[in-house]
């Protein structure tokens, strides 16, 4: 029985610490401040690049009221029965949103598109709210642009990089840009801002979008992979024990 406890320990000591390392896909500042700024928006003030100051986030969002997703956590997403929303707050060129299978095989017609979606300068929400029960649990998030695909899962992205980054939110600016106005979302949940880099920039200020009825889940290799790595410390383990006993 002991020697279950440790194994299961050593387990849960891996996976916990799997869970909590963080990993954050770099993302640029070259547009500088806004409002006033230059011709596009930075997603948000990252810190990285020449040209940091107030983005999209903090324009809508606010200061403080936005929390980056680890990027291993935010590849498969899964819907809640009563479907999902998604809100355009932001995008450069003509961008499509979709939902696509585990291998990237897009699931959906155009959510947010309409033979490509283009605006919100400013930024702001509730200009073109869509509802979409997902087709398949999980799914993967997918922006097509310009002849790229920005999955969210990377292994399947053009170039096989991070073409989108998470940010969860529990409220908005009721007037943008008025960090006074902060208003939690009426429905009592968390909504997450999905951010998409479709070329070599890497401002992943692409298309922008609200989602809410929708949250990450885990991939089952993630816990697999834990598994495995727990599994020659299980084993010494044992092994030790054993010659402690004389076995």
């Amino acid at each position: 029985m002991k020697r279950i406890k440790l194994l299961c320990l050593g387990l849960g000591m891996v996976l916990a610490a799997g869970s909590s390392r963080a990993s954050l896909t770099a993302v640029q500042d070259i547009w500088g401040p806004n409002p006033g700024g230059g011709s596009e928006w930075n997603l948000y003030n990252s810190g990285s690049g020449s040209a940091p100051g107030a983005g999209i986030m903090e324009y809508v969002y606010g200061v403080g009221n936005f929390t980056r997703v680890n990027d291993a956590g935010d590849i498969q997403w899964a819907g809640s029965p009563g479907g999902a929303t998604f809100d355009a707050i932001y995008a450069g060129a003509s961008q499509a949103l979709y939902t696509a299978a585990l291998a990237g095989t897009p699931i959906s017609s155009e959510i947010l598109g309409g033979g490509g979606y283009t605006g919100n300068n400013p930024p702001s929400r509730s200009s073109s709210t869509v509802s979409y029960i997902p087709a398949s649990q999980p799914f993967l998030f997918l922006d097509e642009a310009n002849g790229n695909y920005a999955y969210s899962a990377p292994a399947v992205s053009t170039g096989g990089v991070d073409r989108m980054v998470t940010f969860a939110v529990t409220g908005y600016l009721a007037t943008p840009g008025d960090v006074g106005s902060f208003t939690l979302f009426s429905d009592g949940t968390t909504h997450y801002v999905i951010a998409f880099e479709d070329g070599t920039d890497n401002d992943y200020n692409d298309l922008v979008v609200e989602v809410s009825g929708v949250a990450p889940v885990p991939e089952a290799s993630t816990v697999i992979a834990g598994a495995l790595l727990v599994l020659p410390f299980g084993i010494s383990t044992m092994r030790a024990l054993r010659k402690s006993r004389g076995g």
